[in-house]
């Protein structure tokens, strides 16, 4: 008796299971269909778009097609790019764009330069206008989020420069509001103001140049910008300005920017950067550097400075 309630229990036990299999495979049935339709069009949907991508193609490609650069930058940002008295564009960044000419063409002339104001250089490369920007360019997080930044070509700060007859010689004297602060119209220079100059009144400009010549004329006391065309100004103007021994804020990096998700076009520029700023093209970087500031720029790494030390 207790063998045959045994046997009963089983079988209900397998015809339960039987009921689940057969639903299950009624499931499948009307599922699995669907769900190979779906994949396949998921699949062809993304090698479509592969295939847009690549039809596209690079900056790089339509560069090298074109046989040469367009390149946007300031005009009015010396040592760093700037017109000279013969009308034209010359300056550091400009010579580091001509190397990346000359890495591309063999020829740093194959180049055509954008002039543009602070605000005009983020249009100048998401709007394709140029293939990239080398203007004095401050790398800030909020910036890589509109633009794409390759590694830095060159160390930076914020440094000011003053009026002599101002008879300042530290950041705690300029922060009264008897003195006028020279600033560009970007977010940056107002939130410096803010943290070290609270009680500095403030003027605003569009170029570097008008900074200059606002400090130069009177219209304002000092002037806040990348500590290499502050010294430049400094060097060029020594009897009437000087420039204050203290910095606004940590070193920073000066870097050349481009519309992001290219990674083809980033990487070739990434990789010629490297090459300037501590690798096989180091030699031609000292030159410009030495050019240009005077001085050399920072070593290039163990075994360039082990060799040059023998």
């Amino acid at each position: 008796m207790g063998c045959i309630l045994k046997t009963d229990k089983r079988n209900s036990i397998f015809r339960k299971k039987g009921d689940l299999m057969r639903a299950l495979r009624d499931l499948l049935k009307r599922w699995y269909p669907a769900a190979i339709i779906a994949a396949g069009a998921m699949a062809v949907g993304a090698l479509a778009g592969t295939n847009s991508a690549q039809a596209q193609g690079s900056r790089l490609e339509e560069v090298m097609q074109r046989g040469k650069l367009i390149v946007s930058t300031f005009g009015t940002s010396p040592p760093l790019c700037f017109t000279d008295e013969k009308g034209q564009l010359v300056g550091f960044d400009i010579d580091i764009a001509r190397l990346i000419a000359k890495s591309m063409f063999g020829d740093p002339s194959k180049i055509d330069f954008v002039t543009v104001t602070s605000e005009g250089r983020w249009p100048s490369v998401l709007s394709g206008r140029a293939d990239f920007g080398i203007a004095s360019t401050t790398v800030y997080p909020d910036r890589a989020m509109r633009v794409a930044f390759t590694r830095p070509y060159m160390d930076s700060g914020i440094s000011l420069l003053v009026r002599k007859d101002a008879g300042v010689t530290s950041i705690a004297d300029l922060n009264n509001a008897k003195f006028t602060l020279a600033n560009l119209s970007n977010p940056q220079m107002v939130d410096r103001q803010k943290r070290f100059l609270p009680n500095t009144k403030t003027l605003t400009f569009d170029t570097p140049s008008a900074m200059f010549l606002a400090v130069k004329t009177g219209q304002a006391h000092a002037m806040q910008f990348d500590s290499p065309v502050v010294d430049w100004y400094g060097k060029e103007n020594a009897q009437d300005l000087i420039v204050l021994p203290e910095m606004l804020g940590n070193v920073q990096n000066n870097a050349i920017f481009l519309k992001p998700g290219d990674f083809a076009w980033w990487l070739f520029l990434d990789t010629v950067v490297q090459e300037l700023t501590a690798g096989s093209r180091y030699n031609e970087y000292v030159e410009v550097y030495q050019k240009w500031f005077g001085r050399n720029p920072p070593p290039q790494r163990f075994y360039g400075a082990a060799a040059a030390a023998k």
